[in-house]
């Protein structure tokens, strides 16, 4: 199984609007994604693609995702949205964070993974890795970084 590790930033004239167009620069904004917490299983691999391929599932799908993501209003205010995971044989964890600066967020995001290791008995593989998306506002802006695992039957 592979997950899709996507990012955008948006511009909009609202903070909902900021935040469609982020996922649209992701191309995840055609879905309806469905929240999960940080798992990733066993013989998944993350593939950092920046978007989803076109068409590659059908308009109004299921998407199970983690994702983090900000969104500013301020003029000149920063927005930073990031995803860390680390691997093991038993499968592997994400974690997300926002907040205002890329430094602070790729801190947060090693210290929960450290976390996350400590926890768990599993055999873990690699370094930890991180996908970090940051902007500056002009008007209302949106960061978003997602880990999209596969389309969920709702039948």
């Amino acid at each position: 199984m592979e997950i899709d590790l996507v990012w955008g930033v948006g511009e909009g004239r609202t903070a909902l609007g900021s935040f469609d167009q982020a996922l649209s620069e992701a191309n995840i904004h055609n879905y309806n994604l469905v929240s999960l917490s940080s798992v990733i299983p066993e013989g998944a691999t993350v593939v950092e693609r920046g978007a989803l391929d076109p068409g590659r599932w059908d308009v109004g799908d299921v998407l199970a995702v983690v994702m983090a993501r900000q969104t500013g209003t301020d003029p000149g205010e920063k927005v930073t949205a990031g995803l860390g995971w680390m691997a093991a044989e038993e499968g592997g964890v994400f974690m997300e964070h926002s907040c205002g600066t890329r430094e602070e967020c790729e801190h947060e995001l090693l210290r929960n993974l450290e976390d996350a290791r400590e926890i768990r008995d599993w055999n873990w593989t690699g370094e930890p890795k991180t996908k970090i998306v940051e902007a500056t506002t002009e008007e209302a802006t949106s960061v978003v970084t997602a880990a999209v695992y596969r389309p969920l039957s709702l039948e």
